[in-house]
């Protein structure tokens, strides 16, 4: 299998490059990374990589003002998270519009994540935020991100739900709660 498509070190080796031929071949699609030498000073290690599709940049005007985040851990080799802005198009369906792979859901790996969505994907301030109730993800949107004082923020029905069956462990009244939060 290695021989085929690289061991593990090689393929990380080639990311930066990869980043820059995504770019080169899929134009207006960004890609923004932080690498830096831990061990040595001729070893680069991958800090964070932020991207945004074109096709998703541009389509996300179209979608509904509001972008869904979450992250889930990557497991393997390498460890970090996975941070995820969808939206919702006219048709209710899912939109991809950005992802990063970050150290783990920290105040600053959301900074970053924000700070990079406002900077290359929209710049409309009114925009809802739906999310968990991550300490770090709500720390960055309400103390140190001036450019999203105006977005609003709200919890996911869905982690809402989860957090209610957690207390009262009774998944039917789980399902009335995201009933209730569905048409309100």
């Amino acid at each position: 299998m290695s021989r085929i498509f690289g061991d593990w070190e090689g393929s990380y080796k080639e990311l930066p490059r990869w980043f820059n031929v995504v770019q080169w071949y899929l134009p207006g699609t960004i890609v923004r990374y932080g690498a830096s030498n831990h061990d040595s000073p001729n070893t680069y290690i991958l800090d964070r990589v932020f991207w945004a599709f074109k096709p998703c940049i541009e389509g996300f005007a179209f979608c509904k003002p509001i972008l869904q985040v979450d992250g889930t851990f990557l497991t393997g080799k390498y460890n970090g998270t996975l941070l995820i802005a969808s939206s919702q198009d006219g048709n209710r369906r899912i939109f991809p519009v950005a992802f990063a792979i970050v150290e783990g859901e920290t105040k600053e790996a959301w900074e970053w994540f924000f700070f990079n969505i406002r900077s290359f994907v929209t710049h409309e301030p009114n925009i809802c935020i739906i999310s968990d109730r991550g300490t770090g993800l709500l720390g960055a949107l309400r103390v140190e991100l001036p450019q999203w004082r105006n977005a609003h923020s709200v919890y996911c029905i869905r982690h809402v739900a989860s957090n209610f069956n957690k207390e009262f462990r009774d998944t039917d009244l789980k399902e009335k709660v995201i009933a209730m939060g569905k048409y309100m």
